[in-house]
């Protein structure tokens, strides 16, 4: 059996969004890994939906959560890390849906001594709150579904830019 990865997922009051990645999750054609979601700080409805989901996930889910101190990703990110069971981290937002073949590619481009970097597809507010107000799938698109959004503006590659706050995006599989 392949090692176990650890996906560690940092959100801060975006339960929408959560809920949409830790779907995405759920759909990994490689299952072997556990999520860690890195808290840092949000309200009681992030921690309900951890707890949904960890009764559905079909994979060892974990809330690591410290109070609303302000910005403190790092430090959150980092008792996920000292929580976490793999031999490989994947850090991903709490606003970055992964497609089914996310874990997989990673597993299959770790390397000692490297660090994978991903891509994803942002997604413009308009689409984003479609997606999250009809519950849409956009890790199951095809690539023409992809394209007929990227022609009307609705989608573009990115990279490490800046997005509002209320967008989400696609991981791409690695």
């Amino acid at each position: 059996m392949p090692e176990l990865i650890s996906v560690i997922v940092a959100t801060y009051n975006r339960e929408d969004a959560l809920d949409v990645v830790l779907r995405g999750l759920s759909r990994q054609r490689d299952r072997n890994f556990e999520v860690l979601v890195a808290d840092d700080g949000s309200g009681p409805a992030t921690a309900e939906v951890v707890a949904q989901w960890r009764a559905q996930a079909g994979f060892p889910l974990a809330h690591i959560r410290h109070e609303d101190e302000g910005f403190r990703l790092a430090e959150i990110r980092n008792r996920a890390i000292l929580k976490s069971a793999g031999n490989l981290c994947i850090f991903l937002d709490g606003d970055c849906i992964p497609r089914p073949g996310f874990v997989a590619a990673h597993r299959r481009l770790a390397a000692p001594g490297w660090f994978v970097a991903g891509n994803r597809v942002l997604l413009d507010q308009a689409l984003t709150a479609r997606i999250l107000r009809e519950y849409l799938e956009p890790e199951r698109w095809n690539f023409a579904k992809w394209i007929r959004h990227r022609v009307r503006g609705e989608a573009t590659m990115g990279g490490n830019e800046a997005r509002p706050r209320d967008a989400v995006a696609v991981e791409e599989d690695a």
